[in-house]
């Protein structure tokens, strides 16, 4: 399947919230119309299905009518063709579902930030993290596939609660297996995160810490049973021009993922010998042999020592 995203900035969310700016993010200021979808999409090929995901704003927020143009576009692209969207954990009233099951909806990513209710009021996500677990049981029960986008270095957020958050989601999805993404909080202008920056009210994450704090929660995501779509933003020519201070960096998620497999090598054996699939050999050794020098700060061994106890099968 291929997948075409189409990016609806900041369109219909009920909030604006302090670390937010879809239009930096994305470099979008001008929703698709329908001729531009569907010229998009032919352009992918007959006899390959195409996943189109609206991205950026909150599609179930949009009035119905607007909802239904971009749905019934999904139906005129193709009969295989499917529809993935994000959307605020809000707008879900029984008409929005009324008309989703007219359409072939493969996934719906809940920007959830957070289950840390004192976190969700810092950031003026406008809901309680009770208000998530209704959402994601209801949809959950509808059968669809259901993703949460989580956040890491939230104002006020700590390690701990957003492991608390991964158990939380754990317990309500049952059988189901949810798709999570990780984000970190970046400090993007004219936000009102940047003014707290500024004020000294709000310190960002370190890269360093940020990869640390996103390797953990993959680790223990991937433990738990979860799908892990991403780690870190999309990067656009915008929002390396926007971000002001956090942990900006093109390849946070492949160094959180190999920082999460050093926690799954340490755990299972702590002082070696290692024997790892070939596979991971740039996990560990890119970025200036960031998995490696990672598996001597944890496991007490030297560069040396630790390159000497790995073999690649």
């Amino acid at each position: 399947m291929i997948r075409k995203s189409f990016f609806l900035p900041n369109k219909s969310c009920p909030h604006r919230c302090i670390y937010c700016d879809q239009h930096a993010i994305t470099g979008e200021i001008q929703e698709p119309d329908r001729c531009q979808i569907l010229s998009e999409v032919s352009r992918v090929g007959k006899n390959r299905s195409v996943e189109i995901c609206y991205f950026g704003g909150s599609f179930t927020c949009l009035p119905l009518d607007i909802q239904k143009q971009y749905l019934d576009t999904v139906l005129e692209t193709g009969p295989d063709n499917s529809v993935r969207f994000s959307t605020h954990p809000t707008c879900f009233g029984n008409e929005v579902l009324s008309l989703l099951k007219n359409y072939p909806v493969s996934m719906i990513e809940l920007g959830v930030s957070s289950l840390d209710n004192e976190v969700l009021e810092q950031c003026r996500r406008g809901y309680a993290a009770s208000d998530v677990i209704t959402v994601i049981q209801a949809l959950l029960k509808l059968k669809y596939n259901v993703g949460a986008q989580l956040m890491i270095g939230l104002p006020h957020q700590t390690e701990e609660s957003t492991f608390s958050d991964l158990e939380t989601l754990a317990s309500i999805s049952g059988d189901s297996s949810l798709t999570l993404r990780i984000y970190p909080c970046l400090v993007l202008k004219n936000t009102q995160l940047e003014k707290l920056l500024l004020k000294g009210e709000y310190t960002p994450l370190s890269i360093e810490n940020a990869v640390r704090w996103s390797g953990k929660v993959h680790r223990r995501a991937i433990d738990l049973g979860f799908k892990i779509q991403r780690i870190g933003l999309h990067e656009t020519p915008s929002l390396n021009n926007s971000v002001i201070a956090g942990p900006h960096h093109p390849s946070l998620g492949e160094m959180a993922r190999a920082f999460s497999l050093i926690l799954d090598i340490t755990g299972n054996d702590p002082s070696g010998p290692w024997k790892i699939p070939r596979r991971n050999i740039s996990m560990l050794q890119g970025h200036n042999n960031f998995g490696i020098r990672s598996l001597a700060d944890i496991s007490g061994f030297s560069v040396q020592e630790i390159k000497a106890k790995i073999s690649y099968i």
